[in-house]
């Protein structure tokens, strides 16, 4: 089975590659506030940000699961977390699941912050 290819600029999107390319990430938190950003997948390390943040981790595929460690490290001096934090750098440890090629869901929380939640809804874009 051949691989199907798109080209996005600098980046080479394979399928075989399920988590590989650039996606747009919606994302909430139970304290009720909610944002979106993009992240690049490649080679297991994530890259991305949002209006005041950016994020640096890793990802692991294993079948349709998704586990995420993700640094979050703010920008912007007071911009507001999701969740109503500002200026503190995060560490979220996610678990979701691939839902297609171009769709997958992750939750879980902030480090140390246990009682919060954090949901994002992830669509691959190239």
């Amino acid at each position: 089975m051949g691989s199907t290819k798109m080209e996005c600029g600098w980046l080479r999107c394979e399928s075989r590659k399920a988590m590989d390319g650039l996606w747009t990430v919606e994302f909430g938190s139970s304290a009720g506030v909610s944002g979106a950003g993009v992240a690049v997948f490649q080679h297991g390390k994530i890259m991305g940000g949002d209006a005041g943040y950016y994020y640096i981790g890793e990802y692991r595929l294993d079948g349709e699961k998704l586990l995420v460690t993700l640094d979050v490290l703010p920008f912007i001096p007071n911009y507001e977390s999701v969740f109503k934090t500002t200026g503190h750098a995060l560490k979220l440890k996610l678990e979701g699941t691939l839902l297609s090629g171009t769709q997958a869901i992750a939750q879980g929380c902030p480090e140390g912050m246990p009682t919060l939640r954090f949901g994002a809804k992830l669509t691959k874009r190239c």
